[in-house]
C-alpha cells in the first residue's frame, strides 16, 4: 500500500509533527510492506530511504495547494493531519482535498474540534471542520466528544472513526531515572512537565500539595519545565504568580523548580522517576492529549481535571478524575494512591492495559485497517 501523510514533521517542534513521526513507526511496524510518503511542511528533515520518504515542499503561509498535490500522484492514501493552527481557516485545505485524484481514498484526522460557544471566532473553528470533514472519505477523531460535535454539524457517523491517541511504552527504571536527573531517591515525587501556562493550574496543585504534606512530609512536587520561548505576558505574570505562592505557602523545599526546558529524550525518565503524574488543565477544546498517553505508557497514575482533554482516563479509573479547581480532590486522590496498595496495584494494572490496548502498533493496525476497507 502506498501511503502519502501530510504534516508538519520532525524535527519541527509541533505535537502533530511528534505525532506522525510515532504513527509511521507503528505502521512500518505492524506492515513493513508499506510504502510511506510524508509531504511535510518545510522544516523537517528530507528523508530518502527504502518505502520511506520525507519531502519538505509547503509553507503554512502560502499557497500550499499545488505542492502537495504534485506529491501524491498514484498513492492508494492520502491522510491529512489537521489543526487549526497548521492549515488555517480559508479555502487552500478544502481545495487541496477536492483536488487530489478521485481514485485516490481521502483520510483526514481532526485532532482538535472547538465548540462555537468556546471560541474567539464564534461558529468558524467548527464550521471549517465540518467542512474539511464533509469533503474527506474518511474522519478519525480520538475522543467520543469529538464524534458527537461533527454528528451534530450534519457528518454521518459512518464516516467517523474514533481510534485513539497512540501511546509510547516506557519502562525505564525508576531509581537510575532519578539518579540520571538528580532527583531525592527515597521520597514520594509528584510529577507536572511540559511548559508552564495558566490553564494548566499549576497554582491548583500547590495548595494540593499543602494537604498532601499534613500526611506525607517527604512529598515532593516536580515542576519539570518553565516559560515557552513564545511565552505571553499573561504566561509570564502567571509564572511569577506560581513562584509567589510557592514563598506564601512556604513550600520550597518541597518544590522542585529548575525552571528549564527539558529534550524530548529526557521524558521517558521524567516519567519513570515520578510517582503520580498530574493534569489538573482547565481548557474547553475538545482534543487528546499527548501528554497523558506519555504518562500511562510509563505506566505511572495519572490524576486529571475531570474535562473533554482527558476523558479516556475514565477507562482506566473513573476515580481519578477530579473536578477542576479541586484541590482537595487532587490531595485526596494522591493521598491514597501513596498509602493504599491495594488501590494503587488496580490503577497501575488498568494502567497497563490501557496503554497497551493504545499502543502505537495497536493504533497503527486501526489505522491500516480503515485503509484497506472500501
Amino acid at each position: 500500500m502506498k501511503i502519502v501523510y501530510v504534516s508538519t514533521y520532525l524535527p519541527k517542534e509541533c505535537g502533530i509533527a511528534t505525532y506522525t513521526d510515532y504513527l509511521i513507526h507503528g505502521i512500518r511496524k505492524v506492515d513493513p510492506s508499506s510504502e510511506i510518503k510524508i509531504v511535510a511542511e518545510q522544516g523537517a528533515s528530507p528523508i530518502k530511504q527504502e518505502k520511506l520518504e520525507v519531502i519538505p515542499c509547503w509553507n503554512r503561509n502560502e499557497n500550499y495547494v499545488e505542492p502537495i498535490i504534485s506529491y501524491t500522484k498514484g498513492v492508494d492514501v492520502v491522510h491529512i493531519q489537521h489543526e487549526y493552527s497548521i492549515y488555517k481557516f480559508d479555502d487552500r485545505l478544502p481545495k487541496l482535498i477536492q483536488g487530489l485524484d478521485t481514485n485516490i481514498k481521502k483520510v483526514i484526522t481532526i485532532h482538535c474540534v472547538r465548540p462555537a460557544q468556546f471560541s474567539e471566532r464564534g461558529t468558524v473553528d467548527e464550521n471549517f471542520a465540518a467542512r474539511i470533514a464533509r469533503l474527506a472519505d474518511e474522519v478519525i477523531i480520538h475522543l467520543p466528544a469529538q464524534k458527537a460535535i461533527l454528528a451534530r454539524l450534519g457528518i454521518p457517523t459512518e464516516k467517523i472513526h474514533i481510534i485513539p491517541h497512540g501511546t509510547e511504552l516506557s519502562d525505564e527504571d525508576k531509581e537510575a531515572s532519578r539518579k540520571r536527573l538528580g532527583l531525592p531517591m527515597d521520597v514520594k515525587i509528584l510529577l507536572m512537565f511540559g511548559f508552564v501556562k495558566r490553564h494548566k493550574c499549576l497554582h491548583i496543585v500547590l495548595e494540593a500539595l499543602v494537604g498532601i504534606l499534613e500526611k506525607f512530609k517527604d512529598a515532593y512536587l516536580f515542576i519539570a519545565g518553565g516559560l515557552a520561548p513564545t511565552a505571553s505576558e499573561k504566561d509570564r505574570e502567571y509564572a511569577e504568580f506560581v513562584n509567589k505562592r510557592i514563598e506564601k505557602l512556604r513550600l520550597a523545599k518541597n518544590v522542585i523548580y529548575p525552571n528549564k526546558f527539558f529534550p524530548n529524550e529526557d521524558v521517558p525518565y521524567l516519567l519513570r522517576a515520578a510517582d503520580i503524574v498530574l493534569f489538573p488543565y482547565y481548557e474547553e477544546d475538545r482534543s487528546a492529549s499527548g501528554s497523558f498517553h506519555l504518562a500511562i505508557g510509563a505506566k505511572k497514575p495519572v490524576i486529571a481535571s475531570r474535562i473533554p482533554k482527558f476523558e479516556e482516563l475514565a477507562n482506566i479509573c473513573d476515580e481519578l478524575l477530579v473536578l477542576p479547581y479541586n484541590s482537595s480532590g487532587i490531595a485526596g486522590i494522591a493521598i491514597r494512591l501513596l498509602e493504599d496498595q491495594e488501590f494503587r496495584e488496580y490503577v497501575l494494572e488498568r494502567t497497563d492495559e490501557y496503554r497497551k490496548l493504545t499502543s502505537w502498533e495497536a493504533v497503527a493496525g486501526q489505522h491500516l485497517q480503515l485503509y484497506k476497507e472500501g
